[in-house]
This record gives structure tokens, C-alpha cells and sequence, in this order.
């Protein structure tokens, strides 16, 4: 597999202010996401602590994060290797698990609607719109991670802890950064859109009309990211 063109990498001075944790998983993300690691690459944690300036254990913790975000792999004495990207198959499990979570969770959701939710999901949503997005995992992290607190705040309307620990374990928004590659976040408008479409229903009071919104925003993006479309958005 070839690597993609190197990109500095950051300094390990930058590696302080934050979690220490929080950075090493985000540094080792990009790097996986934009081809700097390549595919089935030992992830050596001396290495990278080292490098890093820090201990092993945060080096460690990231690479457990990155493990149950299955973007790792993790053999007993052999240590940790980047995973494939996901592939045609994995993609449709993962849609189809949305589509069960998140239109599940909507089932319940209206009595948890209040007013602050609403201008939240807007705020993020207007967030989402103002940005300008490229085709690097740096361009586009910030999206993705809007996009993720979005998902989660509307799953989270449940308020069943099993379905939102479900949810967050399907790790939906750190695997498709691989995806989005070189490809980017096209039609972004029609994205916040079907946001709105959702905030409107949510503050409505329609349960039918938000799971139905809600349904068409995952099959509309399922099709965005399918290998026969020439980008991608979630």
C-alpha cells in the first residue's frame, strides 16, 4: 500500500496542554488517517513516547482508544498494527446499526425535548455550516467532531444508557475519517439541511416526522459514502 505525501508532523512540544492522552490519540489518528502509517504498520509505544515526549502509559491509553475504535489492530506479543479502512461491507453494518440506534432512540425522545436542546443542535448545526472543509484529516476533524456531538446529543434523547454506551461503542465518526480521505465533506448545505430537518421535528413534537428525518439523513449519507459516489459525507 502506498503512503500518501508526508505532512510535518506535529512537534512534541505540542504535546503538553492538553490531556496527554487526548493528543497522542488524535497525533497517531491522523497520521493513520492520512496515510503517514500505513496499513498493517507496527505501532511501536516506545517509539512513539519518545517521540512524543511523554511516558508510555499515555502512548498506551491511545492506542486502547484506538483499539476499541477498531482502527487499530491488537495481537498478545506482537503489539498493535494499523487496521484497513472500512471496507463496502463494513460500511452497510455500520449504516444499518444507525439506523436501528438512532431511529430507536427517537421512539422516546420527545417528552426530553426542552428549548435549550434545540438552540444547542442549532448552534452546533450553524457551526457545521460556517466551516470550510478539505480533503486531510486536519481540514475536516473539526466537522466530524461537531457532526459526532450532534448524533450523540440526539441519541442521547433516549435517555437509555445502554443504547447511548451502544452508540458510542460503534465508533461511527472515527471510522469514516478514513473514508473521507481525499475525499472531503461535499455538499455541506444539503447535510445541515437534513439537520434541520431533524431540530425542526424534534422541536415540533412530531415523533414521526423526526425518526423519518432522521431515517432518510442516514440513508442520504450511506449513499454519500458509497464507493460508487466520488466523495463522501456523513
Amino acid at each position: 500500500m502506498s503512503k500518501s505525501p508526508q505532512t510535518p508532523r506535529r512537534p512534541a512540544a505540542l504535546i503538553r496542554s492538553r490531556s496527554l492522552v487526548d493528543l497522542a490519540h488524535e497525533e497517531i489518528h491522523k497520521r493513520i488517517t492520512n496515510g503517514e502509517i500505513a496499513q498493517g504498520e507496527r505501532l511501536i509505544i516506545d517509539a512513539l513516547a519518545q517521540e512524543f515526549g511523554t511516558s508510555l502509559i499515555p502512548v498506551r491509553e491511545a492506542l486502547a482508544r484506538l483499539h476499541a475504535e477498531r482502527l487499530v489492530s491488537f495481537e498478545a506479543n506482537k503489539g498493535y498494527r494499523v487496521a484497513a479502512p472500512p471496507d463496502a461491507l463494513e460500511l452497510r453494518h455500520l449504516f444499518s446499526a444507525r439506523l436501528i440506534l438512532e431511529v430507536g432512540a427517537l421512539e422516546t425522545a420527545i417528552p426530553l425535548v426542552d428549548s435549550d436542546l434545540i438552540v444547542e443542535l442549532r448552534e452546533i448545526n450553524a457551526r457545521m455550516g460556517r466551516g470550510t472543509y478539505g480533503t486531510t484529516f486536519e481540514s475536516y476533524v473539526d466537522f466530524v467532531k461537531l457532526n459526532a456531538v450532534f448524533h450523540e446529543k440526539v441519541v442521547g434523547l433516549s435517555g437509555n444508557p445502554f443504547i447511548i454506551e451502544a452508540y458510542r461503542t460503534l465508533a461511527y465518526h472515527q471510522r469514516i475519517m478514513q473514508v473521507l480521505h481525499g475525499r472531503g465533506v461535499p455538499d455541506i448545505t444539503k447535510l445541515v439541511a437534513e439537520h434541520e430537518t431533524i431540530i425542526d421535528a424534534l422541536q415540533a413534537g412530531s415523533h414521526a416526522v423526526a425518526r423519518q428525518a432522521i431515517r432518510q439523513h442516514i440513508l442520504n449519507g450511506s449513499e454519500r459514502l458509497s464507493p460508487s459516489s466520488e466523495a463522501g459525507s456523513p
